[in-house]
């Protein structure tokens, strides 16, 4: 790749990530909303909505698989480190790598089982808002799918020249 053309492939993913980052944000900010709409309703005007109990669960659900599958890095997420920090960086190197493979092996394993129930919820609907569930519980296979190529893309790295800065 040229240049050029590497300046506007790393622009578009600056763009794709901020998309990624504002979307999961819009998300959190509808499950707070309809939260806080609640409230009001529920304990100042004595009136609860049916509505805005199912809407949270649905933004929040979509919140958090959408911020683990694109806003937060994968090597943000929780891990237990106590071992890994006391060891050397080759050795840390190897769990990562053995930790990668495991993680992908597990979450590509898990795509066509979710794919599978995915089609069995077509025939089923929220029961107050008639939301397919399929769209309520379709963000779990865009995490699995995201996570795994994000778990793919580190494992190619920590066999590269510069795998000290992916430990």
């Amino acid at each position: 790749m040229n240049a050029p053309a590497e300046g506007r492939f790393v622009t578009s993913l600056r763009w794709l990530k901020r998309g990624a980052d504002l979307v999961g944000v819009l998300f959190f900010l509808a499950a707070f909303g309809q939260f806080i709409l609640q409230v009001f309703y529920r304990y100042v005007l004595n009136q609860p909505l049916a509505w805005t109990e199912e809407g949270t669960l649905i933004a929040f659900i979509w919140a958090v698989f959408w911020s683990a599958a694109f806003m937060v890095p994968i090597r943000e997420h929780v891990t237990f480190d106590v071992v890994y920090e006391a060891v050397s960086d080759r050795m840390r190197r190897a769990f990562t790598i053995g930790t990668l493979i495991l993680l992908i092996a597990a979450f590509v394993l898990l795509i066509p089982y979710t794919f599978e129930y995915l089609q069995f919820l077509t025939r089923r609907k929220s029961s107050v808002l008639r939301v397919p569930m399929y769209w309520i519980y379709g963000c779990y296979m865009l995490f699995l799918i995201a996570f795994s190529i994000q778990a793919a893309w580190r494992l190619t790295r920590l066999f590269g020249r510069d795998w000290k800065s992916e430990i």
